[in-house]
């Protein structure tokens, strides 16, 4: 009687290194470090909204917090179809959705760290544990700040009008706006990602980045706006009403109060920055104490969003939800 053939003895895999040991637990205090960011956000920042909070009805908070996913999700969407555009075949065939989304949507936690470019270190740092590269992961989430905010500056149109009376300097804005719109042409960027990935001293793409990527991506930046908007026209609508004018107008307002925020990128997430725009907006078409209250709010129910989204995102990966992988 024949002896079974013998199974081939398992793979070892390597212990860990001390240099591995020690970036495994960085990344581990970055992540605990920025979610306890964004807690500390919320808590600070509920004395200061609660009276609006309790004065409006429960539905139109809940709606206004509801408006903000797929606008979240949009962001993540269009960082996604940047970095499969950065990324080599093999990798970009290899890449789970639910993996990229999670490399994002935590990474954008870090922006509640002063200094928002903890953001992207995060999200690097999330994409090497993945197997992806450093310098893509970098990269793609350079590009998507850059077509974001190429999209903020095209919906802020819609508001600059007005807010320019308001507030002459925001015109200085607009000076972005040819460089952001050229830097987005697929020959040009291509040619700055390479710029990008010989400083990192990588391999250049191996293909260039096509037209229908910066074009898919910078329309899912506008709809990502369109949602925001109307998150802030619905809280507003509790001192102004449904005016559809308001609409177009205080989308526009907080989409320049976006990019102000991430011009000024020593702020966590622009705090500050942000609020003095949208909340400048708001103070014409209701009175200056109401407007405050309410991009206080519209601040404090982005960070929820964040939150609720970084956790779909987890339970979405564990249960194994389809879809969640290419």
């Amino acid at each position: 009687m024949s002896q079974p053939e013998s199974m081939p003895d398992a793979p070892i895999s390597a212990p860990p290194t001390k240099r591995q040991k020690i970036l495994d637990f960085a990344r581990r205090a970055l992540l605990v470090l920025v979610f306890a960011a964004a807690v500390y956000a919320i808590f600070t920042q509920w004395p200061e909204v609660k009276a609006t909070v309790f004065s409006m009805a429960w539905w139109q908070v809940a709606a206004a917090l509801v408006l903000l996913i797929p606008g979240v999700l949009l962001g993540m969407m269009m960082w996604r179809v940047i970095l499969l555009g950065v990324l080599d075949s093999d990798k970009a065939a290899g890449a789970q959705r639910g993996d990229l989304n999670k490399i994002y949507l935590i990474g954008q936690l870090g922006k509640y760290v002063p200094g928002s470019v903890w953001a992207f270190v995060l999200q690097m740092e999330l994409g090497r544990k993945q197997g992806l590269g450093r310098a893509q992961v970098f990269v793609a989430s350079l590009v998507s700040t850059g077509i974001t905010v190429g999209a903020s500056l095209v919906v802020g149109a819609l508001a600059l009008p007005a807010l320019g009376e308001q507030q002459p300097s925001l015109r200085w804005l607009y000076i972005l706006l040819p460089v952001v719109l050229l830097a987005m042409h697929p020959r040009v960027v291509t040619f700055l990602v390479n710029l990008v990935l010989r400083i990192f001293r990588r391999e250049p793409l191996p293909t260039p980045i096509r037209a229908k990527t910066m074009i898919h991506s910078f329309i899912l930046g506008v709809g990502m706006y369109a949602f925001f908007g109307i998150h802030l026209w619905l809280l507003s609508s509790h001192e102004a009403g449904l005016e559809p004018g308001t609409l177009f107008f205080l989308t526009g307002a907080l989409a320049l109060g976006m990019t102000t925020g991430v011009v000024a990128f020593l702020l966590p997430a622009g705090i500050g920055a942000r609020e003095a725009i949208v909340g400048l907006a708001l103070a014409s078409v209701m009175s200056v104490g109401a407007a405050t209250a309410i991009a206080l709010l519209s601040r404090l129910l982005f960070t929820v969003a964040d939150l609720l989204c970084v956790g779909v995102a987890f339970l979405s990966i564990k249960r194994g939800l389809p879809g969640e992988r290419d």
